[in-house]
């Protein structure tokens, strides 16, 4: 079972994902907000035994009910081969969060760090395609007003059976340092998808 883990941030860029869904029928591209709500990636997706995932799950959660909420820059709309995304300014408490985790799941459920997770970039992805499609919507996405500050209040913890893109699902979603569970479900998200 691949587990995925991120800052929950729909709620401060609902009119971004809005101009996002648009572009993206009006131009049929891929984009994943349909199926996952706006969020900031903290590693990438790594695969557990299924016996394995809720004793995970709970790790993750003990670890984020210790990280308080914080805030991250916005640097840019950034187009790279077959994506679209927001890229986040690195900042001690992403590459904190960031470390703690690779270590952790690493120690804990023996799952080696990824290529990606060696420089990992912190964003939040907005469409997927082949490149050249893409390069069209960039130049659309770039019109649209993004903020220049994000707070990160609550984190994800997403589950698919085999990792693909478009199979992932909102299993966890709660505040950052605190024991109460904002919900538990994909379905409270999944209102408008």
């Amino acid at each position: 079972m691949f587990v995925w883990t991120a800052i929950y941030i729909e709620k401060q860029l609902e009119d971004l994902r809005d101009a996002v869904l648009g572009i993206a029928d009006d131009n049929q591209v891929r984009c994943p907000l349909k199926f996952l709500p706006l969020h900031v990636s903290l590693k990438i997706s790594f695969d557990i035994p299924e016996n394995r995932v809720e004793e995970c799950v709970k790790a993750l959660c003990d670890y984020y009910r210790t990280v308080g909420p914080f805030s991250m820059d916005v640097e840019c709309y950034e187009l790279n081969p077959g994506i679209i995304w927001i890229k986040m300014k690195e900042n001690d408490r992403l590459r904190e969060i960031h470390e703690r985790l690779d270590s952790m799941i690493e120690k804990d459920f023996g799952v080696a760090r990824h290529e990606f997770d060696k420089s990992f970039i912190y964003h939040c992805t907005l469409l997927t395609d082949e490149t050249e499609k893409l390069q069209t919507v960039y130049d659309l996405i770039k019109k649209t007003p993004c903020p220049t500050k994000i707070y990160a209040r609550s984190f994800l913890i997403g589950l698919s059976e085999d990792g693909l893109p478009g199979t992932f699902r909102v299993y966890r979603h709660s505040h950052l340092g605190s024991e109460v569970s904002v919900r538990d479900q994909w379905e409270a998200f999944d209102s408008s998808r």
